[in-house]
Order: structure tokens, then sequence, then C-alpha cells
């Protein structure tokens, strides 16, 4: 009998301890990579619930970019209820450090503080965009927000980084981005069956891309802004 105990515990044992490895694993994978699914919920705000949906097209060393980010944040801030946005990655090549800021911005999303970091992007992009070197400019940044900087060096090395940033310029390009900002406006039927489906997830396909009024520049989008206003 005690043979027989001592394998079964030792069995037990085992289990158990392939069971505690799988779970530090995926443990360190999300700390250094994140979720995908959350890190795409994690750059979209606003009311889940509201029948108006803003898609941008970013370019965070864009200055019409950080003009419309700012009009965009005080309308949501005065009219909560009203819209959703959601903000996709288009660096421009004319850009030295487009491609560099969205990279620490969607490390940033990986830890949940996309939001928090692009504020700092944009409020002091007249300070980075003018650097030659602006990564350590953008380490400061990220230590303002609060990035854990282990989590935050691995996520720069990481290749699926880049290709969520690659992946997200051309989806606009293939509908018909070309310039920064770019703002796709969808307005859908304000009843609940709608509700229901769009508070589950705000990741907007491209046919429903395609559906929406497209608008370039900040002077559009403060025009159709203005026709939100509660």
């Amino acid at each position: 009998m005690k043979i027989k105990f001592s394998k079964k515990f030792t069995t037990f044992l085992i289990v158990v301890t392939c069971i505690l490895l799988v779970l530090i694993i995926k443990i360190l994978t999300a700390g250094s990579r994140g979720d995908l699914s959350q890190i795409q919920s994690g750059r979209v705000k606003g009311n889940p619930q509201t029948p108006v949906k803003i898609v941008e097209f970013i370019d965070f060393q864009c200055p019409s970019c950080a003009h419309g980010s700012k009009i965009l944040k005080k309308f949501m801030a005065e009219n909560p209820m009203t819209i959703q946005l959601e903000l996709k990655y288009y660096p421009l090549n004319m850009h030295r450090h487009a491609f560099l800021s969205a990279y620490y911005a969607e490390c940033a999303a990986h830890q949940g503080r996309f939001w928090s970091f692009e504020d700092l992007l944009i409020e002091r992009q007249d300070q980075w965009s003018k650097l030659y070197d602006a990564k350590p400019y953008f380490d400061i940044l990220a230590k303002d927000v609060g990035l854990n900087s282990g989590q935050l060096n691995a996520c720069l090395k990481d290749p699926k980084v880049e290709s969520i940033i690659l992946a997200e310029r051309e989806e606009g390009k293939k509908l018909g981005v070309q310039s920064t900002p770019t703002y796709f406006i969808i307005e859908l039927p304000s009843n609940k069956q709608n509700s229901k489906i769009l508070s589950k997830s705000f990741r907007v396909e491209k046919e429903k891309l395609n559906n929406g009024e497209m608008m370039v520049g900040v002077s559009l989008l403060q025009e159709k802004l203005n026709t939100f206003k509660q």
C-alpha cells in the first residue's frame, strides 16, 4: 500500500508542477507581450453604447494630428456620451520619429497605459519632434506614465509590435488613406440590438470602415463634431 500511495503522490506532484510551470510561462508571456485583444481595446475610449464611432489613422509626429487629438479630447470631455474613438497607426516616412513613437505607444498599450502615453506624446510633440534621437525622451515619457522598464524593453524588441504597426498602416492604405490625420466617421442606428453588438467589441472591420464617412484633416473633423454636440 505504501508503494502505491508513493507512486500516486509522485504522479500528483508531477501534474501539479506541470500546471504551475504552464501558469508561470503564461504570466511571464503576458507581462512582456500582452494579450492582443486587450491591447486593441486599449486603443479605444469613449462610450461603448454610442452609435457614433470615429476611427483615426494617426502619425504621432504629425502637427495636424496633435491638433486633432486635442480637439477630440476636449470634445469627449464635454460630451462624454457622444462618441467612441479608436486610434490606428499610420506612421509617415517623412517623419523621423513617427515609427518609433508608434512603437512606444503600442508597448504602452501592452501595459494598459496607451492613452496616458498618447496624451504626453501629443502635449510634448514640439519638444521631441525636433530631436535627432527621440528614444531617450520617449524613455522619460514611459517613466512618467509608470511603465515597467523591463517589460518595455522586452516589448521594444518584439517583432510582433512592428507587425501590428505595419498591418494597420497597410489597412489604411487599402482604405484610401494617404495622409494624416484621416478619420472614418461611422454612424449606426441607435437601437438596442446594435448597442449589444457594438458593446461586445469595437474592432471595426474593413467593411464597416468602408461604409463610414472618410475625412482628411482637422477642419472637416471639427465641422462634423459640431453636429454631434449634446
